[in-house]
């Protein structure tokens, strides 16, 4: 039965808290992995750190 509280142990987690590390500064687009690596939209490198 569903008494519409919410229950941590029942979220299984998901996307991290935070991508911002992955974001491209030159065009705004998501890489794929975590840095030091390039944008797989412009190219740009995106730095470690």
């Amino acid at each position: 039965m569903d008494d519409g509280t919410w229950d941590a142990r029942a979220d299984d987690g998901g996307d991290p808290a935070c991508w911002l590390s992955r974001v491209c500064p030159e065009c705004g687009g998501l890489a794929d992995e975590d840095p030091p690596t390039r944008c797989p939209r412009c190219g740009s490198e995106l730095p470690a750190g």
